[in-house]
């Protein structure tokens, strides 16, 4: 999930992009939230080092009595280089500012009618999921699927291996701390990902960085958290030639 947070100290406005902003990710179908809000920079980066991160951050400029949207801004790329930073603001000459503050925002959006502020907010998030699913390789850090009517950003660090389950397309995705069933194919992933994952039998797909043991003469491989997968006389013989 891609925690996004707003901050905004007018409530009026705050509401209406909590709203914009949860039917967006509502209709979209994206691996999105929670939606956090605060109504200062302080109140976000509490909440911000609590929660995961690459995030999603919809800011203010303005801030009577604490520092402004584009200092926000500068605190949370010590925490979170890799987020994405919209400005939503009144004033549409404070453009340049981000640039001077080399913030690489996402989008500067004028505060107006509802609607136009929609579109600006769903082009948005549209871009954040584009950018996470081309990342180019060596830097991927997301593996991306769809699990019914919501697409997930998966980590790739947190999957363990995927299965393939029956005999109707199903795959069981095993990570950490959770396991998706969904519709797709070993072959599909298996093309997908490349040399990070290794075919060990027709019904496993495994990610090679979670392998901990190969136990050619128990015929299986064993993952870092103690789970294991078959392996398969073919994978078996091609693993045994290459060491």
């Amino acid at each position: 999930m891609v925690p996004v947070y707003i901050c905004d100290d007018e409530a009026a406005v705050s509401a209406l992009l909590e709203k914009l902003i949860g039917d967006q990710i509502m209709i979209m179908g994206r691996d999105m939230g929670p939606l956090r809000v605060a109504s200062h920079p302080p109140a976000l980066l509490e909440l911000q080092k609590q929660a995961q991160i690459p995030a999603i951050y919809f800011l203010d400029i303005d801030f009577p009595g604490y520092m402004s949207g584009l200092e926000l801004a500068v605190k949370l790329r010590e925490y979170d280089p890799r987020g994405f930073i919209v400005f939503i603001t009144a004033h549409d000459d404070m453009m340049f500012e981000t640039f001077r503050y080399r913030l690489e925002a996402l989008d500067y959006i004028v505060k107006g009618a509802p609607a136009m502020m929609a579109a600006r907010v769903n082009a948005c998030l549209e871009s954040v999921c584009e950018r996470m699913m081309n990342e180019p390789d060596g830097k991927t850090a997301y593996c991306t699927l769809k699990v019914y009517d919501t697409v997930r950003h998966i980590p790739m660090q947190k999957i363990l291996y995927f299965e393939a389950v029956g005999s109707r397309h199903t795959l069981v995705l095993h990570m950490d701390d959770e396991v998706l069933e969904f519709n797709s194919s070993l072959n599909h992933f298996e093309e997908k990902l490349g040399g990070d994952f290794w075919r060990c039998h027709r019904s496993y797909l495994v990610n090679r960085a979670r392998i901990s043991n190969v136990r050619l003469k128990e015929n299986f491989v064993e993952l870092d958290n103690g789970e294991t997968c078959l392996l398969s006389r073919k994978a078996k013989s091609a693993y045994a030639a290459s060491v």
